[in-house]
């Protein structure tokens, strides 16, 4: 028995000194794996207030929030959107070709949710509802932007209230919407592009003053545009802006206006006033040709006026700076050639202009149509 209890003792602390042996060389063995993990870990950290933490363990924390996908699409209420869950925002891209029907009223959401994550409709994309049939559309005030030819050609649309919210309204946004009467542009957009509300039905428009740029063609033929209220802060009246506007009767370009684009004002028939401020440096080629002005006073600090300025006009009497005194540069800009009479040594053009030979040519006699300053 005694000999039975030794050996048992014997074997007991065997294998206690073995266990001990196995555990220190776990602990070994566990201490060169974190060595190895710690060395194959980026060495720079970033100061977090009192605590160090390591940049690996962010971008991991990175990893681990941003799974979600670069863009998904989804369908509500007929309506397509395009998410960028990561962004927060989404593209309103027009309607679902399958499921569309057509509808009175198109009331684009201001946000849609990929799950939890919650995304601002901020901007519109090209065509989105180009050629629609919808009366009434409705734009979310989380909107920032209205595409290229977003709402182009609804011939149904009668109104639109842009809200304060959008910054940019692009080429052609509203191009072709010959039944849109009524415009609000709240205040807030500073770029309005290009043809943006071409051809549209308009009776008239006010522009606010957060607007800072007009580029051209914006209200070509809106026949029936008979009055506009332009902001206050823009440099140029852009070229052929109002072009074919042949409702317009009168106009006032704001004092901060140093130039009138080309065309600007062509072919607006019924134009009979027009106001230009002290300011004004150019009055480029054909800017109120093909109009209905009676009389007209140039500024003191205009100094070039294009060719056909004002070609094809009623003018009676032109007051203008002294610095105007060559009657072929005259000629150039007043020149309504369209009844130019033939046949005698002087003819009486229209209103009060003057016409003599000279060198074989027609020419205004100026002294007799322009009162210097």
């Amino acid at each position: 028995m005694v000999i039975t209890a030794v050996a048992a003792c014997i074997v007991l602390s065997a294998a206690t000194i073995g266990a001990q042996s196995w555990k220190r060389s776990l602990g070994k063995l566990k201490q060169g794996v974190e060595q190895v993990t710690r060395q194959s870990k980026p060495n720079t950290t970033r100061q977090s207030g009192d605590v160090q933490v390591p940049e690996w363990h962010e971008e991991r924390a990175q990893k681990r929030t941003s799974g979600l996908p670069a863009a998904v699409d989804t369908v509500i209420e007929h309506l397509r959107y395009r998410l960028y869950p990561n962004d927060r925002n989404a593209v309103f891209m027009g309607v679902d070709d399958f499921l569309f029907q057509e509808t009175e009223t198109v009331e684009i959401l201001s946000h849609v949710k990929y799950g939890s994550v919650r995304c601002a409709v901020t901007r519109t994309d090209q065509d989105a509802l180009k050629g629609e049939t919808a009366h009434t559309l409705v734009i979310p005030t989380t909107l920032k932007e209205i595409g290229p030819y977003a709402f182009a050609y609804m011939q149904n649309l009668k109104r639109v209230v842009i809200p304060s919210s959008v910054r940019t309204i692009k080429r052609g946004a509203f191009a072709g919407c010959t039944n849109l009467s009524s415009i609000t542009i709240e205040p807030g957009v500073r770029l309005i592009e290009g043809t943006s509300f071409a051809g549209t039905g308009i009776t008239s428009i006010t522009i606010p003053n957060t607007v800072k740029d007009l580029q051209t063609y914006v209200f070509e033929d809106c026949k029936k545009l008979k009055t506009v209220k332009l902001p206050d802060g823009i440099k140029k009246i852009g070229e052929c802006l109002f072009m074919g506007c042949e409702s317009l009767t009168s106009v006032v370009v704001p004092p901060t206006v140093t130039e009138i684009g080309e065309r600007a004002y062509y072919d607006c028939k019924s134009l009979s006033s027009v106001t230009l401020p002290e300011g004004l440096v150019k009055i480029c080629d054909g800017a109120f040709s093909d109009t209905s002005l009676t009389s007209l006073v140039i500024p003191s600090t205009v100094m070039e006026m294009g060719t056909w300025a004002f070609f094809f006009h009623k003018l009676a009497k032109v007051t203008l700076p002294a610095r105007f005194n060559d009657a072929d540069v005259l000629v150039d800009v007043f020149d309504n050639s369209s009844t130019k009479l033939f046949g005698t040594s002087e003819a009486t053009l229209l209103q009060g202009f003057t016409f003599k030979e000279k060198n074989g040519r027609w020419r205004i006699i100026y002294e007799f149509v322009i009162t210097k300053t």
